[in-house]
C-alpha cells in the first residue's frame, strides 16, 4: 500500500513539474482578463528578431531551432527562454492551439534570473519598426500611436491586422505593461487565422 501511495505521489509530482507555467513576467502570457485596452493601429508591428547571425521569424521558426536549450511545455504553450548579459529575458513562445511548435509570441523583460532561462552567448536583437519596446514611455507611445487616453494606463495592447493569402488575416500585437513610468515588460505576438 505504501508503494502505491509513493508511486501516486511521484506521478503527481512529475506531472506538476512538467506542467509548470512560465515564471516571472512571462506568466503575464497566461493572464488575459479582458481589461487590457486594445487599440487598433496602422503602425507596422511585425518584429525583426535575430540571435547572433540567425534570423528568427514569427510563425516560421520552430522553437527547437532557436536554441539548443530544451523546449518547455504546459497545457497552454511551449517555450524557450534565453537570458543575455544585459539581464534581459527573452521568452520565445508557441501557443499550443495555433502555434504547432512555431514561434507565435515573444515576451521580453528585465525581471531577474530564472533557472528556466539559458544564458546566451550570442546577442539577441528585437525591433518592431520605429516602435519602442523596453525603453518605451507613456509619452512616446501617445506620440507614436496618437491615443491620449493611454497616457496613464498600466497595460495596453496595440494590434495591426493585415490581409494575407487565401483570405487569412495576420494579426500582430505589441503589449506593454508599466510599473509607474517604467516598462516592466513587453509581449509581441503574431497569429494568422481565417
Amino acid at each position: 500500500m505504501k508503494v502505491l501511495l509513493l508511486l501516486a505521489a511521484l506521478l503527481f509530482l512529475v506531472q506538476n513539474t512538467s506542467a509548470a507555467q512560465m515564471p516571472g513576467f512571462a506568466a503575464r502570457y497566461y493572464q488575459d482578463d479582458g481589461k487590457t485596452p486594445e487599440e487598433p493601429t496602422t503602425v507596422h508591428l511585425y518584429p525583426t528578431i535575430t540571435i547572433g547571425k540567425k534570423t528568427v521569424q514569427m510563425e516560421v521558426t520552430h522553437l527547437a531551432d532557436i536554441s539548443s536549450t530544451p523546449v518547455n511545455k504546459d497545457s497552454t504553450a511551449r517555450w524557450v527562454c534565453l537570458h543575455d548579459d544585459d539581464e534581459t529575458n527573452y521568452w520565445f513562445i508557441s501557443d499550443n492551439e495555433m502555434g504547432a511548435g512555431l514561434l507565435t509570441a515573444l515576451v521580453i523583460a528585465k525581471d531577474g534570473f530564472h533557472h528556466e532561462c539559458a544564458k546566451t552567448t550570442e546577442p539577441v536583437s528585437v525591433s518592431v519598426a520605429n516602435v519602442p519596446l523596453l525603453n518605451a514611455t507613456h509619452g512616446n507611445l501617445v506620440e507614436l500611436f496618437g491615443k491620449k487616453e493611454i497616457a496613464k494606463k498600466k497595460a495596453m495592447l496595440f494590434y495591426q491586422e493585415t490581409p494575407v493569402q487565401n483570405g487569412s488575416i495576420q494579426s500582430n500585437t505589441v503589449s506593454y505593461y508599466f510599473d509607474s513610468e517604467k516598462v516592466r515588460g513587453v509581449i509581441i505576438g503574431q497569429i494568422t487565422s481565417n
